[in-house]
């Protein structure tokens, strides 16, 4: 797996308490969650894709706000702009 981080993390939680750096801190947290729908394997697909065969990681970063969303897991909404 090649090392892979976003240009800007996601803070993820009520208060921001954890951050998420990249495809390999994301499908982390992705495996702590309850199994989400089409955004969920989405962001897993990505996430993969970034640290196996080099797939730009922003596309991974975008698939996770996108399970953040359908999942309804807190995220910092300036994280979302970024």
């Amino acid at each position: 797996m090649q090392p892979a981080i976003w240009d800007h993390p996601i803070r993820v939680g009520a208060r921001g308490e954890r951050t998420i750096n990249g495809p390999e801190d994301a499908l982390q947290y992705l495996s702590e969650m309850p199994q989400g729908g089409w955004f969920f394997e989405r962001a897993r697909n990505h996430c993969h894709a970034a640290l196996e065969r080099g797939e730009e990681p922003g596309l991974s970063r975008k698939a996770f706000i996108g399970a953040a969303i359908e999942s309804s897991f807190p995220i910092l909404d300036d994280d979302i702009q970024s």
